[in-house]
């Protein structure tokens, strides 16, 4: 796999991840987040909601980047007949004037 390939697949492992983000309750969080520093004030419903969507934008953007970056890894492989062609190169019709 070449470099833009592996780029692309890490793209989707973090959209991935961002929608697990995403899934998580709210609940959970501030639990969590009472655990770590009691003295915080509460989140409004409001935070998680905009999180979500900001979210869930992120990693449509990441999957439609890397849909995006696999086309252009695909267009820039060389197939068998591509590659013959570059080493043999164009028939050459020069005339000698």
């Amino acid at each position: 796999m070449n470099a833009l390939a592996v780029m692309n697949v890490l793209s989707l492992v973090l959209a991935a991840v961002f929608l697990v983000m995403a899934c998580v309750r709210a609940d959970w969080v501030r639990a969590w987040r009472s655990r770590i520093n009691p003295s915080a004030e509460e989140l409004p419903d409001a935070a998680f909601t905009a999180a979500r969507v900001i979210l869930v934008l992120m990693a449509g953007m990441g999957i439609y980047l890397a849909i995006q970056g696999f086309s252009v890894s695909d267009d820039a492989a060389w197939d068998g007949s591509e590659l013959t062609g570059a080493v043999q190169g164009p028939p050459t019709t020069w005339t000698a004037t």
